[in-house]
């Protein structure tokens, strides 16, 4: 019995300690919206998050400009809690419809495009006002 009660210890922490991770990141991706959207007072703000149950998941925030144009971007790909945005040059200065025609059909690509999409839906939303 005693190695059983061991073994619940190890797992019940594990939990609180996958929870505590979990509020940081959490915590860490409201920061980085919250910084991205005051940084650019006009445009659009897109988000695309891809996550898979077991293996390498994406999330990708777009800001563009009011003509289209990506003016900043960052992303999170990873496995772990202990991922943080870093962010992608490669983007900046592209017009958001070249990005629903990257090559690939990967997480990153999937979660770019749905941030693309993203925008788009919210200057077409914009422009109907």
């Amino acid at each position: 019995m005693d190695q059983w009660g061991i073994l619940i210890i190890f797992f019940v922490c594990a939990w609180i300690l996958q929870v505590i991770l979990s509020y940081y990141q959490n915590r860490h991706y409201g920061q980085t919206i919250r910084q991205m959207s005051a940084t650019h007072d006009s445009g659009y703000l897109g988000v695309g998050v891809v996550k898979k149950r077991f293996g390498i998941g994406s999330v990708v925030i777009l800001v563009s400009d009011l003509s289209g144009s990506v003016v900043d971007a960052k992303e999170l790909t990873g496995v772990t809690v202990f991922s943080r945005f870093t962010s992608n040059l490669e983007l900046h200065g592209k017009k958001i419809e070249q990005l629903f025609t990257l090559p690939g059909n990967d997480h990153r690509t999937k979660a770019i495009q749905m941030a693309a999409d993203q925008i788009v839906s919210k200057k077409n939303e914009r422009e109907q006002e």
